[in-house]
């Protein structure tokens, strides 16, 4: 498997030659000018603005419920529905609700943000000059179990208009659009829908920071960028990776990365294996803090690409 020390681009024409079996589905690993995009104006624009968003409480949310005995989780989950879906609900009143005692409570409060985030979408329509739009973003959740907490709706606050409703941002939207065109020969995009999650991982000393806590996954749409990566700061590790699942349920890693910032992984998501041949998976591993410092941030910009008409 090839990793950090070749030159960029690579897709997956490279990588079928240094893999046992061909790869069909588009993946494209390169940096900013392979758009067309400035890295250094691009980076300079957007690596102090991560600070400013807000932290996913969702998250903690998260880890709170799995701290909880196993009885309440069997006989709490719609309270605790409430309490994850409801931004502006007291987690001591929530205990208190619950009947747990003081130890549980003081390790639920315990628990920290870890992730800030913000995201924003938009609509654009192909042509000889493609119009973009922005739109207001839907929910997200995961196609889980309905015990599992990820499969409700989580709503983040929307990125600030700033910093994507202009020219620089709108050129990555085209570049990628135009991508997205090209290496789909077998339909002419009329239509397409781009999500933009802007995401800041912390790792703490002790406490490495995950951005794919779900695992090895995909994301629902047509394509995605992974990550854009903005800033990497104190930190080690952090690989994004790219996964075939085969036939028989095996996830086979096909090529991995430590992206440096101006460098994005761009790959097909979701039912592509019915167009390409390969169905195409991703994760991100955990990155650590470098000594002598105490924490550790990994700030990325994610795409997910839809293409919404015509359906393929």
């Amino acid at each position: 498997m090839k990793t950090n020390n070749q030159t960029l681009p690579i897709t997956e024409k490279e990588i079928s030659a240094w893999t046992s079996a061909p790869v069909f589905s588009p993946i494209l690993c390169a940096d900013l000018n392979y758009l067309a995009i400035d890295t250094t104006t691009f980076i300079d624009f957007f690596q102090d603005s991560f600070i400013q968003m807000p932290f996913d409480y969702y998250d903690v949310k998260r880890k709170q419920w799995e701290l909880l005995p196993a009885d309440i989780q069997k006989t709490q989950l719609a309270a605790f529905k409430e309490y994850y879906l409801d931004n502006q609900a007291n987690l001591e009143d929530f205990t208190n609700q619950l009947g747990v005692d003081k130890t549980v409570q003081n390790a639920l409060a315990a628990i920290e943000p870890w992730r800030r985030r913000s995201v924003c979408a938009f609509e654009l329509i192909m042509g000889k000059e493609i119009k973009i739009q922005r739109i207001f973003p839907e929910g997200f959740e995961q196609a889980l179990d309905a015990t599992d907490i990820r499969s409700l709706p989580r709503v983040f606050q929307e990125t600030k208009s700033e910093l994507v409703e202009n020219d620089l941002f709108f050129d990555l939207l085209q570049s990628i659009a135009q991508y997205a065109q090209e290496i789909t020969p077998h339909v002419a995009i009329e239509k397409m829908q781009i999500t933009a999650h802007f995401m800041s991982v912390k790792a703490r000393k002790g406490v490495p920071g995950n951005n794919s806590p779900e695992g090895v996954h995909e994301d629902g749409a047509d394509f995605i960028i992974s990550a854009l990566v903005i800033n990497r700061a104190n930190m080690l590790g952090g690989k994004s990776q790219v996964f075939e699942k085969m036939e028989d349920g095996k996830m086979v890693n096909l090529f991995e990365r430590e992206l440096q910032p101006g460098e994005f992984l761009f790959q097909a998501d979701t039912g592509e294996e019915k167009h390409y041949g390969n169905d195409l998976w991703h994760y991100i591993t955990p990155f650590y803090v470098k000594p002598p410092v105490e924490e550790a941030w990994r700030d990325i910009i994610g795409l997910d690409i839809a293409i919404v008409q015509p359906k393929i």
